[in-house]
């Protein structure tokens, strides 16, 4: 008996030893990554003697290495329950368990590990990396300071710790860090990807979004990269629709991404794909506020205000006092006529949040159409800020207030498009005049400044320069209605206040004289659409089809003033109907602008829908029409103050910007009579 004992006592024995001797063996395997080989000794140990916990504990950092972290976290878990004082035991299973997507045991584990083992930078690592998970970034922050300080060439801590602070909202700290972590080891996309996202915290879009895209590049299901890089997309007008579909691919019930891939469409005008996408997300969110004012901005895009304004209403009575919502409800009242209403409503927006730049911007559009220009220019100081146009320049010089001009230089700068700049651009005599032709600087479009010295003699005319320092005070030309009409458009600009080169003029009057071997008849400019047709402004526009009825009448020779050519259209009403528009290949009206503004000096009318055309043409003094309805423009009178050779021709009501062409042609006998 005691005999049997003792060779018993002797068989375990031998096979603990040989268990251990099979780990030796294995071990040297495992770490030179021959893991088939060094998995099957550790397997042997394991037969040798059952529960070997470093066996146990090895074989699970092989699936671990392989990606079998279940498996991994089953192992290391027998080798703990063997040998509970051994720290790397609970620091590997921790890594399982984060690997795993389980950060509670991940933490419990990381935290037994330091316990028995301090410092122990990986397990501190760990530990922080399951904090982050569970949303516990201070903490975190404390866990991968001490990883580095235990170890300061730990680079996936430091790149860990700069993720950490930039989700803390301290990205000036983080930039530093992540990208001395990735001069380190550029495979660490986690810490590229956090790099890009503190970039875009730091204004500094172009590099954040290059750096995204590294990151997707090594790792494309990286969805909080792809969510970050769509969104600056979209923030900075660009096209995002790629991302936010590549995005709800990997996070399909994201409501939030549903709405703001529905905004994305919504900016490339794909409407009816935008109210399906935002629709989507309020069925994963039936109670988001901001997808249900998204969705009745979209309605009134597609004409149907009614049915707008109950989603602004269902959105406000989620969100009472929402600002966005409020704006949106008052521009659904405005088109259902209800001027009031939504004034109520732009201002509710405002006592909401001050700072609702968009409302208040809208309702200076609404107080000008209404003739309150002392208010409305009030508001309309807002516009810079309400994303609808581009933002307002840092300058280093105070803005004009429109106080005494004396012993001070003025820099007058276009800030919107074209047709904008021509508008606002008849006013710059009177600022001119108030302080002296030497004394001012305008910058415009390039393509006016030609247009603009021979219109402003004296006056020193260029392109927009990156940071002026030869004036004393400056206004964007959108601010002068502010300071020169607070009450009435009056003075009136000038007629024809923009000048063509009169050399240019005499070249264009013989061009045009010669047109069907005669120089009989009237000669009139049309220009009937604009190149950005979207659903919202389409409305404001015509196709040339409509302009036949004008096109055969007797005595008129028609031109083309619309700059962005059109030619396959133009070709394919003249040989459909045999009628005639006369346009030349040497013209580009978009490029030449002295060229077009020489041509159009020399018709005896121009008829135009809103285009930047009829406001050059008009500019110069020649007659317009301009067939549109009543907008903000008009400052609550029947014409355009800003330009006293136009006359606005609106539909009858109901009535397409189409439905305006008849009464042209009726009234074109009468001006071919010469009368207006």
């Amino acid at each position: 008996m005691k005999r049997k004992q003792r060779s018993s006592g002797t068989a375990a024995g031998k096979s603990a030893a040989m268990a251990v001797a099979l780990v030796g063996q294995a071990v040297p395997l495992h770490q030179a990554g021959r893991l088939a080989e060094a998995e099957a000794l550790y397997r042997q140990a394991l037969a040798a003697q059952a529960g070997q916990p470093d066996a146990l504990h090895l074989l699970g950092m092989i699936a671990c290495q392989t990606g079998r972290f279940a498996e991994a976290a089953g192992l290391i878990g027998k080798a703990v329950a063997a040998r509970r004082d051994v720290p790397d035991y609970h620091a590997n299973l921790a890594y399982a368990f984060q690997a795993m997507g389980r950060p509670v045991e991940a933490e419990r584990a990381a935290r037994n590990a330091l316990r028995l083992r301090t410092p122990f930078p990986e397990a501190a690592n760990t530990l922080g990396n399951a904090l982050t998970a569970l949303g516990k970034a201070e903490e975190a922050e404390t866990a991968y300071r001490a990883a580095l300080g235990a170890r300061p060439d730990y680079v996936e801590a430091e790149g860990n710790l700069g993720a950490v602070l930039r989700n803390l909202g301290r990205a000036a700290e983080a930039e530093p860090l992540l990208r001395h972590a990735l001069a380190a080891n550029p495979a660490l996309t986690e810490a590229r990807a956090a790099l890009g996202l503190a970039l875009l915290d730091l204004g500094h879009a172009d590099e954040g979004e290059a750096t995204l895209r590294a990151a997707l590049d090594r790792r494309p299901d990286h969805a909080s990269a792809v969510l970050a890089l769509a969104g600056s997309l979209q923030r900075r007008g660009g096209n995002a629709m790629q991302a936010y579909r590549r995005y709800l691919t990997l996070e399909p019930s994201d409501a939030d991404a549903w709405n703001a891939y529905g905004l994305s469409l919504q900016q490339c005008d794909r409407i009816a794909g935008a109210v399906h996408a935002v629709s989507h997300a309020l069925s994963l969110a039936p109670g988001m506020a901001e997808a249900l004012t998204n969705l009745g901005t979209l309605h009134r895009i597609q004409g149907q205000p009614v049915r707008s304004a109950a989603l602004q209403r269902q959105s406000l009575s989620l969100q009472p006092g929402y600002a966005a919502a409020n704006t949106n409800l008052a521009l659904a009242l405005q088109d259902l006529g209800d001027e009031a209403g939504a004034e109520r409503a732009f201002t509710r927006a405002l006592e909401a949040d001050p700072l609702q730049a968009l409302a208040r911007f809208d309702r200076a559009i609404l107080r000008l159409r209404q003739g309150r220009l002392a208010e409305g220019w009030e508001d309309y100081a807002a516009r810079f800020d309400s994303n609808r146009l581009w933002p307002a320049r840092p300058l280093p010089m105070p803005e004009w207030q429109g106080d005494d001009p004396a012993g001070r230089r003025l820099l007058l700068w276009a800030e919107q498009g074209l047709g904008d700049e021509l508008m606002f651009g008849g006013l710059l005599t009177q600022a001119i005049a108030r302080f002296g032709a030497d004394a001012v600087i305008v910058e415009c479009e390039p393509r006016l400044v030609p247009l603009f010295r021979h219109s402003f003699p004296g006056v020193a005319v260029r392109a927009p320069t990156r940071r002026p320092t030869d004036a004393d005070c400056h206004l964007p030309f959108g601010s002068l209605p502010r300071i020169l009409w607070p009450r009435v458009p009056d003075p009136p600009p000038p007629a024809g206040w923009l000048k063509a080169d009169p050399e240019r003029v005499a070249v264009w009057r013989a061009r045009l004289d010669g047109l069907d071997g005669s120089a009989a008849g009237l000669t009139v400019g049309i220009a009937w659409t604009s190149r950005r047709v979207t659903t919202e402004r389409r409305r404001s526009y015509t196709d040339l089809e409509q302009w036949v009825p004008l096109l055969r009448l007797t005595g008129l020779r028609v031109v083309s003033l619309q700059y962005d050519g059109r030619e396959n259209e133009i070709a394919a009403v003249e040989h459909r109907h045999g009628v005639r528009l006369h346009r030349w290949d040497d013209l580009d009206q978009t490029a030449d602008l002295e060229g077009t503004a020489a041509l159009m000096a020399n018709l005896d009318l121009a008829v135009t829908v809103a285009s930047s055309a009829g406001e050059m043409a008009a500019a110069l003094g020649v007659p317009v029409w301009r067939l549109g309805r009543r907008d903000w423009t008009q400052l609550g009178t029947a014409v355009r103050p800003w330009f006293p050779t136009m006359r606005c021709i609106s539909p009858n009501a109901g009535d397409d910007i189409g439905g305006s062409i008849p009464m042209v042609i009726q009234m074109l006998a009468k001006f071919s009579q010469g009368a207006l």
